[in-house]
């Protein structure tokens, strides 16, 4: 099994997120009911939707709360899911369509409801979020998912050239969608107020324990860490981008794909007041999309691929920087202050899969790069499956992906493919 290298990248995020102290490593054989390894959104919100149900719940991370891409995204809030409206219904056929878009918007309220409920300090802003494109897919993609929105009673508009132009401040759109339900936040600040959270309730986090074997105990579970071991009667494995091989085959339910992240300095007030001029996020529809966003220090935070073969590499992000500046000329010139990458967990079906490993043994995973709300909504949902009560993402059982040892010349071709679309597009 691979040991990852648990340095905090040096990200925006960490450096504006407030100080916590560490939790402690797991040092001794300890009993509990449920056990969730992975302290990010899923985990979080697992144990937080579970407290009230189950008596003992210990969360183990081989890093800290935060560490894996719950503190290195974006901190974009879209309801919006990415395939087209014909493809998510082939996706979710029936009566499952419709459950499944009570979901998204779900997942966005159940976000700004947690940060409200347990006072969360994470710059979390509800300015309504974006959908940009150019081109004729992009045009048929945002007017068709716009007409749906609004026939179905939401507060979302389709923009034109014009009026996307003043809304993001470059007139490189044809179109856009303006969802007045999203938002965004600080995603580390996030990630620590729901571990805070989980602490105030009476849930045991551990640090610094990588999960490195699991077995059958009795009727349980028991999982060994470098440190010591935990006996669990329920297990919950939250590790999305970060799964490694401690669950058979678990690893090869998705693609690990590095989303790229550059900040600049603050800019000055005549340039960040032309650009994204009610602070929403936007998020292209594109072969291969960007995503950005102003802070609330005028820093803009621009994402974009990481290499393409899918890995972090060297963090090389001259060309996010690159594309930055042909969106937004008027920032030619500015300083760049950070670079980070973290892993997102890409499924092969764009579906967010809640997976029953084996007897009260669950796996939530493949946020497909909308992970904010949607790993929130997973922890509510596997905290229903695990007390019995019907989730509204249905339970899978696990299924690999075929050759998914040559997943990184599939991300290659994924990547340049997408790239050729956008070109000729």
């Amino acid at each position: 099994m691979t040991v990852q290298d648990t340095q905090w990248p040096d990200s925006l995020w960490r450096s504006t997120a407030e100080p916590v102290p560490d939790f402690d490593e797991l040092n001794q054989d300890i009993e509990t009911d449920l056990l969730i390894v992975g302290a990010g959104y899923t985990g979080l919100s697992t144990a937080l939707h579970a407290v009230d149900h189950v008596k003992d719940i210990v969360i183990i991370d081989q890093a800290q709360p935060g560490w894996g891409c719950s503190g290195r995204n974006g901190g974009q809030i879209h309801v919006q899911w990415k395939p087209d409206l014909a493809a998510l219904k082939q996706l979710y056929p029936g009566s499952q369509f419709e459950t499944f878009i009570e979901t998204m918007g779900a997942a966005v309220q159940l976000v700004f409801d947690l940060v409200e409920k347990y006072q969360i300090d994470c710059q979390a802003q509800r300015t309504g979020s974006v959908i940009a494109g150019k081109g004729t897919k992009a045009i048929r993609y945002l007017t068709e998912w716009s007409r749906f929105w609004a026939e179905a009673g939401e507060d979302v508009r389709l923009l034109d050239n014009s009026a996307t132009s003043e809304l993001i401040g470059t007139a490189h759109y044809d179109r856009s969608m303006l969802d007045n339900r999203g938002g965004s936040l600080q995603p580390l600040a996030y990630s620590r107020g729901l571990a805070r959270a989980c602490q105030e309730r009476g849930v045991t986090i551990h640090g610094n324990s990588r999960a490195a074997r699991v077995s059958p105990n009795g009727k349980g579970w028991q999982v060994s860490t470098p440190g010591g071991s935990i006996k669990c009667r329920r297990l919950v494995l939250a590790t999305n981008g970060y799964t490694d091989n401690l669950w058979p085959g678990l690893s090869r339910t998705i693609v690990p794909v590095a989303s790229m992240l550059t900040a600049t300095s603050p800019l000055p007030e005549s340039v960040a007041s032309t650009l994204l001029l009610h602070r929403q996020p936007v998020g292209e529809y594109a072969g291969v999309p960007a995503y950005y966003r102003v802070d609330d220090t005028n820093r803009l935070v621009f994402g974009w691929r990481g290499t393409l073969s899918g890995d972090i590499g060297s963090l090389n992000t001259a060309h996010l920087r690159s594309k930055a500046e042909r969106l937004f000329p008027q920032i030619a010139g500015a300083d760049w202050e950070y670079d980070w990458a973290g892993y997102v967990g890409i499924t092969s079906h764009p579906r967010p899969m809640l997976l029953k490993l084996s007897d009260n043994v669950y796996a939530g995973l493949g946020y497909n790069g909308r992970g904010v709300p949607m790993a929130t909504m997973m922890g509510k949902q596997l905290a229903f499956a695990l007390t019995g009560q019907p989730t509204a993402i249905s339970v899978e059982s696990l299924q690999t992906i075929p050759l998914h040892s040559l997943h990184r010349i599939g991300v290659l071709g994924r990547i340049m493919s997408g790239h050729l679309r956008d070109f000729f597009d």
